[in-house]
């Protein structure tokens, strides 16, 4: 009588194949969500995340806080008692720059509001000596360093929506903020804040 063999695979074999599997699916699926990326909304949301957590701060550190927008970045700021400054050396609140794929367009209380002019623009050396370049901006001195969207640590904020639209898209994601709403993104086509 001959006896064959029969083998078959191991319990550690079919483990170290399902986990060979795992890793080229896992792959695959970073790679579709990285080609489909739109940074018009990954840039919306992370403003929203941001300034609702600047919103939460002044409210606890009975802080003033408050955002300025350019056409293609934005900067958080905070009151000293008499003045408006950028925050500095914070890892959370620093000046983000979105590049020129994404343009930023604000609206106060339902009216189009100014944007800043980039930093580079604000801190030439001639602007500190002549008033022509606030002028040609539109700003006064005051105004240069003062944010458009406020987040005061009495709760109130000012009704805004500001419109991140990205180039290559053309898709417009709004960042939307009320007392009565809270921070929130809107997709393409929506018009409220869902509950």
């Amino acid at each position: 009588m001959s006896r064959s063999l029969q083998r078959g695979f191991t319990l550690i074999e079919l483990l170290v194949v399902m986990v060979i599997i795992a890793i080229i699916a896992s792959i695959g699926v970073i790679s579709v969500n990285v080609a489909d990326r739109d940074p018009s909304k990954s840039d919306a949301q992370q403003m929203a995340d941001l300034m609702g957590l600047a919103a939460e701060q002044a409210i606890m550190q009975g802080q003033e806080y408050g955002l300025r927008l350019e056409p293609h970045g934005y900067s958080f700021y905070v009151y000293d008692g008499r003045r408006w400054q950028p925050v500095k050396d914070d890892n959370v609140f620093y000046r983000r720059d979105l590049g020129d794929d994404v343009t930023l367009s604000l609206q106060m209380e339902g009216a189009p509001a100014t944007l800043a002019p980039p930093p580079a623009t604000v801190q030439e050396p001639q602007a500190a000596t002549s008033t022509a370049p606030a002028a040609a901006t539109g700003e006064s001195e005051e105004q240069k360093d003062t944010p458009q969207v406020l987040l005061l640590s009495s709760g109130e904020m000012p009704p805004f929506e500001v419109d991140v639209t990205g180039t290559a898209s053309k898709a417009v994601y709004k960042v939307k903020g009320s007392l009565a709403e809270g921070i929130c993104v809107l997709e393409p086509g929506q018009t409220d804040c869902k509950p």
